[in-house]
């Protein structure tokens, strides 16, 4: 890997596989991903040059939209595939305005919990990490230690961002969201974010890449309509379903005149 933090790969990660989560920490620019998840972000650039910005335009909809949900009330966060830990991580932006706000990350991938479990070990027991696979929402949400961590019977924020375009159609992303709202208490929150099917198919151009390079998952845009549906259940808070740089942007995001038009956003709450 390009980073110090990991000196070789855990036990049974293949480095000649790309990683979506390593593929997306060099988006951001972080070190955490080796050459093969390198060599695949820069195929995806040739044909959707954009996809740093996106990666960047989504992980600042991540801060926006966690400060809009501390600050409507939320103090526990599940955060669905968090991928490598990025700076700010959801528990840094949630406890800057609450303190005592409790997140519990969720990831499958074995680099990213032993990063997560490193940066978390004997400093945080308000965080935690498990290793759950979103296809399986019901063993996640049923964990012991998700259990003890988090009382579901009170309002919590869940995060899927970026996250359920790398699920097909099959793994059945629906259903998914279903289990979840179905689960979680009113007053509840849904912060999502999704890869836009554009009508150039430069989104699609990108997914290709993926899987011609067979890397740990697929990547899917889907249309407008298809991510309105996720929200199924849910009540849309100001400013709805929009692109990522629209939701709610900072003054100094207008007045750099920041834009992205390839991932569509929303936050949702379960009436």
């Amino acid at each position: 890997m390009t980073g110090d933090r990991t000196a070789s790969p855990p036990s049974g990660v293949d480095p000649n596989t790309p990683s979506i989560a390593r593929v997306y920490d060099y988006f951001l620019g972080g070190k955490d991903n080796f050459a093969a998840d390198r060599e695949l972000a820069e195929q995806v650039l040739k044909v959707a040059p954009n996809a740093r910005a996106t990666a960047r335009a989504n992980r600042n909809f991540l801060v926006r939209a966690t400060e809009a949900v501390v600050e409507a009330g939320i103090r526990q966060f599940v955060d669905l595939g968090t991928g490598i830990p990025t700076s700010p991580n959801v528990h840094e932006v949630a406890q800057r305005i609450n303190p005592d706000a409790r997140v519990a990350y969720i990831d499958n991938d074995p680099i990213v919990l032993n990063h997560a479990r490193a940066l978390l070990a004997g400093i945080r027991t308000d965080v935690i990490a498990i290793e759950g696979d979103l296809r399986d929402p019901k063993d996640i949400l049923d964990h012991p230690d998700l259990r003890a961590h988090l009382d579901l019977a009170q309002p919590v924020a869940i995060l899927l961002v970026a996250m359920l375009h790398l699920l097909t159609d099959e793994d059945g992303p629906d259903r998914l969201v279903e289990t979840i709202r179905d689960r979680i208490a009113p007053g509840s929150y849904l912060i999502l974010s999704h890869l836009w099917d554009d009508p150039d198919g430069i989104a699609r151009a990108g997914a290709e890449k993926y899987a011609h390079r067979k890397a740990s998952a697929p990547v899917v845009p889907r249309t407008t309509a298809q991510i309105q549906r996720f929200f199924d259940g849910f009540e849309l808070i100001e400013p709805g379903l929009v692109y990522l740089d629209q939701w709610r942007p900072t003054e100094d995001m207008i007045i750099a005149g920041a834009h992205d038009r390839f991932g569509l956003c929303a936050v949702g709450r379960k009436p």
